[in-house]
C-alpha cells in the first residue's frame, strides 16, 4: 500500500463519527494562512463557493480572465479566479491555474472543504482532520500548536532518513501536507484526493527541423522568468555559476532593463568559500550583467548548524536561507528566483545512454548501433554493456528492473550505501513511499520522470521556512516549460559528451563568453565537510541518540559512520548528514516543545 492510499485511509477513518457542529472561526490570523472549519455547513449559507485561504501567484491571468468575465462580477483577483475555474470544472479546473499556488474553498452546495496545490508544490499547506473540524496552515509551527500533536510519525522518520523526507507527511502524526496536483475533498464522512495534474508520460514533440526545438524553448524560458518578475519592487536571484542559476540571472536582467516586467532592480546572491571553482564564473555573471551580487560564505554561514536546523520540521541549508532572507529585507525585495529543476530539465546527465532503447524500440538497429559506440567511448563501457542494458529497458515494465532507471548516475554514485539503519527498515526502497506513475513512459524518458516524480512529491521546490514570506519561485519548474521539455526526444537534450545540448543551442547567448565553454560545476563537498563534522564531534561527545533509541538507527553503525565523517574518510556522507539533522532536530524540539506550547496558550 503506498503513503497515498494510507494518508487517504486513515483521514477518511477519522472523519467516520463527525456529527454536526458549529461552524468555528479563524484560529490564528489569516497572515499566516491559519484557520480551521467545521465540516458542517448551516442552511442560512447563500454563497455557493467561498474561497477561505488563497496563497500565491496567477502565471496566466489574462488567459483566464475572458474565460469568466460574466461571472466575476468585477471581481478579477487571483483567489476569484480560482473559485470561477472550481465553479465551472470542479476540481479538474485547478489544471488551467498555471503558477505558484495553495488554497481552502469551501462548497456549500457539495458540503465540502477543498484544499489544492499547485502541481510543483511551491506554496506550502498543511492540515490535520480532527473529530469535528479540518485545521490548515501554510505555516506548520502554527497548526502543530492549534493541534497540540507532537507524537512523531515514524514513517516520516524512517522515509527522511533515507531520502530527506517523505510523501504527503509531515513529522507529526495525522498532520499531512496537501499532494502537489491533487485536491482534498474533506466532507462529513470522507476524504477523497483528486488528481487534477498527471506527469505528461504520454506526451511527445517531434519536429523536422531542430531549430524549432531550439526557438520554442528560448521562447517558453523567457516567459517563466518574465512571469515572475511582474511585481514593481526589487529581485533576488540565487547566482551559483552554473548554467541553470546564470540562465535565469541573465535573462531577468535582459528583460529588467529592456523595461518589458514591473521588476525594479535585480542582485545576485552567492555562497562561496575558498578556493571554490564556482566563484570565478560567479564574478563573470556579474560583471557581464552589470547587476549586483551579495556572495555569503560558508565559513561565516554553515549549510547547517546545530542552532538553525529548521522550526516545525528539518530544513536544510538553514542558516544560509536565513541570511539569504535578511538580505532580501533590507533590499526590499519580494521575489527570490533560483535555478532549481534546471539540472533535469535540460537533460544535464553524464550517462544518458538509455536513449539507446528508443533506437531499439522502432527497430532501427544500425542507429542503435552508432549511438552505443559513441555512448561506450564516453562510458569507457563495453558496446555490448550499453546496448544490454539499452535492451533490458526497451523490455514492457513488468520485464525490466526498475534500478536500471532510478540508480544514480555514474558520475555521482558514493563510494559506500551504508545507511544506518536498523535490520529490516533499510529493505524498504522508493516503491515503498513512491508512486510509480514514471514507470508509464517510454523507457528512453523514465529516468526523467523518475527524477521528476521524487522531487515533486517530496515537495523539493517549497518555500523554506525562512523564505515563505517572499514569492520563492523556480523559472525551471514553470509547467509550461516542464510539459515541453518532458514531450522533447532526450537525444535533444543530451548526447554523448554534449549534455544540456538543447539549452546550450538555445540560451548560450545569455552567457559571458568564459561561461559558455564550461562543462562541469564545482560541488558543495567541502562545504558539507566543514559544517558536518562539528556536529559529528557532538553527537559523539553525547551519545544519547533518539534515532537509536526509537530503533531506526543501528548504534554500532552510526558511531563508525561519525567517527570516519570526523576523520574524513568515505562514509556516505549524503545519506548520513539527514541521520545527523533528524537527531539534532529531535534533540532541539524536545528541548523547545513546552515552551512553544505555553507560548500559544499565552
Amino acid at each position: 500500500m503506498n503513503t497515498q492510499t494510507q494518508l487517504i485511509q486513515h483521514s477518511a477513518r477519522d472523519l467516520g463519527g463527525l456529527k454536526d457542529c458549529h461552524t468555528v472561526g479563524m484560529v490564528k490570523n489569516s497572515v499566516d494562512g491559519n484557520c480551521e472549519s467545521a465540516l458542517n455547513f448551516p442552511k442560512d449559507r447563500h454563497e455557493r463557493t467561498e474561497m477561505l485561504f488563497w496563497d500565491g501567484r496567477l502565471d496566466n491571468r489574462t488567459e483566464l480572465l475572458p474565460l469568466f468575465k460574466d461571472s466575476l462580477q468585477g471581481e478579477t483577483s487571483n483567489a476569484a479566479l480560482a473559485v470561477a475555474s472550481y465553479e465551472r470544472w470542479g476540481a479538474a479546473g485547478f489544471a488551467h491555474l498555471i503558477g505558484d499556488w495553495s488554497m481552502v474553498i469551501r462548497d456549500e452546495e457539495n458540503r465540502t472543504v477543498i484544499l489544492a496545490s499547485d502541481f510543483a508544490g511551491v506554496r506550502p499547506l498543511y492540515y490535520c482532520v480532527q473529530a469535528e473540524r479540518v485545521l490548515w496552515s501554510s505555516d506548520l509551527q502554527s497548526l502543530v500548536n492549534a493541534t497540540g500533536i507532537s507524537e512523531l510519525d515514524e514513517q516520516y522518520a524512517h522515509a527522511f532518513v533515507l531520502f530527506g523526507g517523505c510523501p504527503n507527511r509531515t513529522p507529526y502524526r495525522n498532520i499531512y501536507s496537501v499532494p502537489p496536483g491533487h485536491a482534498l475533498h474533506v466532507c462529513a464522512d470522507e476524504v477523497k484526493v483528486h488528481r487534477f495534474w498527471s506527469l505528461p508520460v504520454g506526451d511527445e514533440i517531434r519536429y523536422r527541423d531542430e531549430r524549432r526545438y531550439i526557438e520554442q524553448l528560448r521562447a517558453v524560458f523567457q516567459e517563466a522568468v518574465a512571469v515572475r518578475l511582474q511585481n514593481h519592487s526589487p529581485v533576488l536571484a540565487e547566482l551559483s555559476g552554473g548554467l541553470d542559476s546564470s540562465s535565469v540571472v541573465s535573462m531577468a536582467n535582459h528583460l529588467i532593463r529592456s523595461g518589458s516586467v514591473g521588476a525594479t532592480r535585480l542582485t545576485g546572491v552567492s555562497y562561496v568559500w575558498p578556493n571554490s571553482l564556482d566563484e570565478p564564473f560567479i564574478h563573470e555573471v556579474e560583471s557581464y550583467c552589470g547587476v549586483e551580487g551579495v556572495h555569503i560564505s560558508t565559513r561565516e554561514v554553515p549549510l547547517v548548524s546545530e542552532t538553525q536546523l529548521g522550526d516545525a520540521m528539518p530544513e536544510v541549508l538553514q542558516p544560509l536561507r536565513a541570511a539569504s532572507a535578511a538580505i532580501a529585507g533590507k533590499l526590499g525585495a519580494t521575489t527570490f528566483l533560483t535555478g532549481q529543476n534546471g539540472d533535469l530539465m535540460m537533460g544535464n546527465w553524464f550517462d544518458d545512454s538509455l536513449h539507446v532503447a528508443a533506437s531499439l524500440r522502432h527497430f532501427q538497429f544500425g542507429r542503435a548501433w552508432r549511438e552505443a559506440i559513441a555512448w561506450s567511448k564516453v562510458l569507457r563501457l563495453p558496446v555490448y554493456s550499453i546496448l544490454g542494458r539499452a535492451f533490458r529497458a526497451a523490455l514492457p515494465p513488468s520485464l525490466s528492473p526498475a534500478a536500471l532507471y532510478t540508480a544514480h548516475d555514474g558520475s555521482y554514485t558514493p563510494k559506500s550505501d551504508e545507511t544506518s539503519l536498523r535490520h529490516g527498515l533499510g529493505e524498504d526502497g522508493p516503491e515503498s513511499f513512491f508512486s510509480k506513475e514514471w514507470i508509464k513512459a517510454a523507457p528512453e524518458r523514465r529516468k526523467y520522470f523518475h527524477g521528476l516524480s521524487i522531487m515533486l512529491e517530496l515537495r523539493m521546490l517549497q518555500a523554506p521556512g525562512p523564505l515563505q514570506h517572499l514569492d520563492y519561485t523556480h523559472p525551471f519548474a514553470h509547467r509550461p516549460l516542464v510539459e515541453f521539455l518532458m514531450a522533447v526526444p532526450t537525444d535533444v537534450l543530451c548526447r554523448p559528451c554534449e549534455p544540456r545540448r538543447l539549452m546550450r543551442s538555445a540560451l548560450s547567448d545569455l552567457w559571458p563568453p568564459q561561461l559558455r565553454t564550461r562543462r562541469s560545476k564545482g560541488l558543495f563537498n567541502t562545504p558539507w565537510q566543514e559544517a558536518l563534522q562539528p556536529l559529528a564531534h557532538l553527537l559523539l561527545k553525547d551519545r544519547h541518540w533518539h534515532l537509536v533509541e526509537r530503533g531506526f538507527v543501528d548504534r554500532a553503525s552510526l558511531l563508525s559512520r561519525l567517527q570516519r565523517l570526523c576523520a574524513g574518510l568515505d562514509c556516505n556522507q549524503s545519506q548520513l548528514r539527514q541521520i545527523i539533522m533528524l537527531e539534532l532536530w529531535l534533540r532541539s524540539r524536545s528541548d523547545s516543545e513546552p515552551k512553544a506550547q505555553e507560548a500559544w496558550a499565552a
